[in-house]
């Protein structure tokens, strides 16, 4: 079975701290997404912006659908988009089953969605290259 292209998301930082904004900009691109400094031009959007009381860098539903995602959901999504199974993102990431679920979830919800196709689609509604 081939395995689909993976799918390239453009984020969006939003954080006071350079240091924060620095190490995020570093694991994105690692991860083999681009970092863009415009909304318009962003898939996904981070915010520090709803910070818990740690200190943690947290995500949230923007009114224009605009969703406002973890890194960690970012690498799940870039998962499903290259058609990754629960199972065998877990291995990938290195994390539990469990674990992987539940930020599939999170992201239906953040991109008001009910399946892994619509999310991937959803994302792709403001990507232009793919």
């Amino acid at each position: 079975m081939q395995r689909a292209a993976a799918r390239r998301l453009r984020v969006l930082i939003r954080a006071e701290d350079s240091a924060v904004v620095s190490e995020l900009r570093a694991m994105i691109v690692k991860a083999g997404h681009h970092v863009v400094d415009a909304t318009e031009e962003a898939d996904v959007v981070m915010s520090d912006a709803q910070a818990s009381a740690e200190g943690g860098f947290t995500a949230m539903k923007e009114p224009d659908f605009r969703a406002l995602l973890t890194p960690r959901e970012i690498e799940v999504l870039s998962a499903i988009g290259e058609g990754l199974t629960n199972k065998s993102i877990a291995r990938r990431l290195d994390i539990s089953l469990h674990t992987v679920k539940f930020h599939v979830e999170s992201l239906f919800r953040k991109l008001d969605v009910r399946t892994r196709t619509e999310a991937v689609a959803k994302a792709s509604e403001r990507r232009l290259e793919i």
